[in-house]
């Protein structure tokens, strides 16, 4: 195994090059945006954001690679029909899940859904808004993807040579966790728990495909797209008069019983299905 202090240098080297490129985009961004860390963070402005700080992390992961001599099959990128499959089953567990904790919050009165006049819902029905859906879900893609070549590809590997694998898996889901400050502010303390189980969900799910990230991909993907598409288009809003252990905080996923269930559901169901994916 690496030396830990000499693998905490790599990845402090790693973030300090990878942020200070992002710095000479977002630092004239947030000045004319007014955007300040760690303070909540309209959507419009966080995409504008995220997206330049994303285009440069394969940029930043080749560069490590090359210097680190790994590989991008060590950071859990795979080629093949087998990736595609694993892809699918992420993306199909996570949207169903998604479903699954809506009706089970609508059937048992913990959420409300706005209601609407017929030319409203006209307006509004799923299929007249398939080009924002389209839009969804490539931002969901390309979100996910990046978020998982960053957390469970190069840094969970980094991690992973000077620490056991769950040491590994523990101190990178809190990384991922707290990285949401950035954007949520206090109000995301909230979710700090349920992201850190989110993240060690989507290591066991990188296990479950044999340290590849494909499965880990399609759900944080699928999740990303989902939760976009449930704020868009349905807008559920948590019952007042009920706790928030069971109703969740509104715009904060992850702050209920419901949605952590899902997770270890997911945990169980992806390691069972990932055992009936074909190999080629």
């Amino acid at each position: 195994m690496e030396s830990l202090p000499r693998i905490v240098a790599n990845i402090v080297v790693f973030l300090l090059g990878w942020l200070g490129a992002w710095s000479l985009l977002a630092i004239p961004l947030s000045q004319k945006f007014g955007w300040r860390p760690f303070q909540p963070t309209p959507p419009e402005q966080k995409l504008t954001l995220l997206l330049p700080l994303y285009a440069l992390a394969p940029v930043a992961i080749a560069i490590a690679n090359r210097l680190l001599h790994q590989t991008w099959a060590d950071q859990g990128l795979a080629g093949g029909w087998h990736s595609v499959w694993a892809f699918g089953l992420g993306w199909g567990v996570a949207i169903a899940g998604l479903v699954l904790v809506l009706l089970v919050k609508r059937l048992g009165g913990f959420i409300t859904l706005p209601a609407a006049d017929d030319e409203t819902s006209q307006s509004s029905a799923p299929m007249g808004h398939w080009l924002p859906s389209l839009g969804l879900l490539a931002l969901g893609i390309v979100i996910g993807g990046s978020e998982e070549l960053i957390f469970r590809g190069w840094l969970q590997t980094q991690l992973a040579l000077a620490l056991s694998p769950w040491g590994a898996a523990i101190i990178a889901s809190a990384l991922f966790a707290l990285a949401h400050l950035v954007w949520d502010g206090r109000d995301g303390v909230w979710q700090q728990p349920g992201l850190w189980l989110l993240g060690l969900v989507l290591v066991g799910a990188r296990w479950a495909d044999g340290g590849a990230i494909a499965i880990a991909w399609g759900l944080h993907a699928g999740w990303v797209t989902g939760l976009a598409y449930i704020s868009e288009f349905v807008r559920p809003a948590p019952v007042a008069a009920k706790p928030t252990w069971l109703t969740g905080r509104a715009a904060q996923p992850l702050t209920d019983i419901w949605d952590c269930s899902l997770l270890i559901l997911t945990a169980v169901l992806v390691g069972y299905l990932a055992g009936l994916l074909p190999t080629v």
